[in-house]
């Protein structure tokens, strides 16, 4: 190993500085005392012509240093605080010309999570465990390693790319982790074992790599005060797939859970580029990262490590996939990921503990476990007089959502373009959002207006001109916001009655032709003629998908028909059915909720039986 030993240690240097310690999660790392210790050691890899080295550098990370590393052949597979990287790097490498404070290896000792050691009581009982390979190994040669053990693979289709799920004894886990190929073994959740819907969080980004699991936290942001920290954040772009009111409501809850515990606020910022500022963004693809989304059903998000080591204005910024079903309190839960993204942006690396939230799979709808408040609070100082599995009886406040958006519906008539013969027309509707009081008025294009009755649910009779009548509806609040709608309403002349006609006299007289059989009388409304279905609208939950803890929850809204509404009904998914009270507007009571989701569908029915329908999902807690 003489030959790697002059390699390497030619660009050693230009280091100007004192070794600093690095931190893994079986131990502390002395670069300076070990610094030629690991060329002693035997090498055990399956490929030949390259291996993975720890490398220290005597200054903060930048893309620069990246790219240089690249053009040398050598590939970053994690990062470590302390200005450390983990890179796959050919037998001939060198790094001449960078500057370079350290380079060593890992021992099999800091591939093995502390948390199995402390669990297996004999080095023949079993445990599940996730093995990671280095992010440049051959997943093929990764399997038939784990084989050439004795050992078979749990296969699980949410697992990382490049994770094994193996169940082992401690002595195969020793023999698995003394192979160069092999990054880090940490226990498996009960999630990954009995093949419950999971999804993997890449990691935290840090430059153009992501923290790798064996090693601990990093430093986290600055103290920007005696207070503690106090970190800004701004909505650059939200999904459609949620009301952005909820979603901002969701991802502040999430916030304001880590700040239960150590002294950190959250504020609403307007510049997404200033310092110390999370920028939220929602994105399909490529999006001006080096990490791009893959798509539905891959990488949920990616959150930038604090600065340092990120520079700003990158630092913290958290990213969302918008491809993805985001859901309030079912699956894609969206406060579950931004509660574990939120820990990335604070400095929080994964765990090894599955009872955490900062496991490398997302825990759906969990808490703070005492691994992760013990964790923050080595970063940032507590909040007085609290355990660290205690949250504070007086919370800080979450700081307040903007309003919903003013948003107008009109009921009645069920279409926009419309025709009748009645010189006056009902027109009813609802308005939910904006600022109370809410004020709604309509005009028609002929000059008439007026003020309808009511707001969160309005209604107006219009007199209407012959011809064409274009109304518009319009709702105000009191922040000045406004919304609208326009419907047509064509009102046609009842045709006049034909005058009787008197027959001919006849020149010769013919027998009078039989009577012909009476026109049958227009279909009275329980009949199969009328097939127009009622129109139906939930106004409460203002969402398709609402989170309660609550056993029980009541809906509310409107119905109309060209005919009438006869009843209104509710039926839920567990088997529970009922009766609204009410028709036009109707309210469904004490609907009762069993644990997990609960859909609610709603019918409205006219007198011939037919029926419109809308549903909604309550997931009970």
């Amino acid at each position: 190993m003489n030959w790697l030993r002059s390699i390497v240690f030619a660009g050693l240097a230009t280091a100007t500085l004192a070794a600093q310690t690095i931190h893994l999660k079986t131990r502390d790392l002395e670069p300076e005392a070990n610094s030629r210790e690991y060329l002693a050691h035997p090498l055990k890899r399956r490929s030949t012509g390259s291996s993975h080295y720890l490398i220290q550098f005597d200054r903060p990370l930048s893309a620069r240093l990246f790219a240089g590393l690249r053009e040398r052949g050598i590939i970053v597979t994690g990062y470590l605080p302390q200005a450390t990287l983990m890179a796959a790097a050919p037998d001939d490498f060198s790094l001449a010309g960078l500057p370079v404070r350290w380079v060593g290896r890992l021992e099999g000792r800091d591939k093995i999570s502390p948390l199995i050691s402390s669990t297996v009581h004999s080095r023949r009982q079993l445990q599940a465990v996730v093995v990671e390979f280095h992010s440049d190994v051959n997943m093929d040669e990764a399997r038939a390693l784990v084989r050439e053990h004795g050992l078979r693979t749990i296969e699980n289709p949410d697992l990382s790319p490049h994770h094994l799920l193996v169940r082992a004894g401690l002595g195969d886990i020793s023999r698995l982790a003394s192979w160069d190929e092999v990054a880090y073994i940490f226990p498996a959740s009960r999630e990954l074992t009995r093949r419950v819907r999971v999804y993997a969080c890449a990691g935290a980004i840090v430059q153009q790599t992501t923290v790798a699991q064996y090693a601990t936290v990093g430093t986290g942001w600055p103290l920007t005060s005696s207070a503690g920290l106090a970190v800004g954040y701004v909505f650059s772009q939200l999904t459609e797939e949620l009301p952005s009111v909820t979603t901002q409501a969701e991802m502040l809850r999430a916030f304001n859970e880590w700040a239960k515990y150590v002294q950190l606020s959250w504020a609403a910022g307007t510049d997404s580029q200033a310092p110390y500022t999370v920028n939220i963004l929602f994105a399909r693809g490529a999006h001006g990262d080096q990490y791009p989304f893959d798509g539905p059903g891959g990488v949920l998000a990616h959150t930038f490590y604090p600065a340092p080591p990120n520079p700003e204005p990158i630092a913290g910024d958290m990213h969302l996939n918008d491809d993805e079903r985001w859901q309030i309190g079912a699956d894609i839960d969206l406060y579950s990921v931004v509660l574990h993204e939120a820990g990335h942006a604070l400095g929080l690396a994964h765990t090894d503990n599955p009872a955490d939230v900062m496991y490398p799979y997302y825990r759906m709808g969990k808490q703070l476990s005492t691994g992760d408040i013990a964790t923050v609070r080595s970063l940032y100082p507590a909040r007085d007089g609290i355990a660290a599995n205690q949250a504070p009886s007086n919370p800080p406040p979450l700081p307040p959502p903007p309003p919903a958006p003013l948003v107008l519906t009109v009921v009645s008539p069920a279409t926009t373009v419309s025709t009748t013969t009645n010189p006056k027309i009902g027109v009813s509707g609802a308005a939910s959002g904006g600022v109370n009081p809410i004020r709604v008025t309509w005009t028609t294009d002929s000059g008439w207006i007026g003020t309808a009755s009511g707001s969160a649910t309005w209604n107006a009779a219009i007199a209407l001109n012959l011809g064409s009548n274009v109304i518009t509806i319009a709702a105000s609040d009191a922040a000045g916001h406004s919304a609208s709608q326009v419907i047509t309403v064509t009102l046609q002349q009842q045709p006049s009655p034909a005058p009787p006609t008197q027959p001919a006299s006849p020149a010769v007289p013919t027998p009078a032709p039989a009577p012909a059989p009476p026109s049958p009388p227009p279909p009275p409304p329980n009949s199969p003629g009328d097939t127009t279905p009622p129109a139906l609208l939930i106004t409460y939950p203002a969402s398709t998908i609402l989170s309660t803890t609550s056993s029980t929850v009541t809906l509310k809204g409107l119905a109309s028909d060209n005919v009438g509404v006869t009843s209104v009904v509710w039926a839920n998914s567990t088997g529970s059915a009922g009766i609204a009270t009410g028709t036009m507007t109707w309210t469904a009571q004490n609907i009762p909720l069993l644990y997990g989701n609960n859909l609610i569908t709603v019918k409205a029915f006219d007198a011939a039986g037919n029926y419109g329908w809308r549903s909604v999902t309550i997931v009970r807690q």
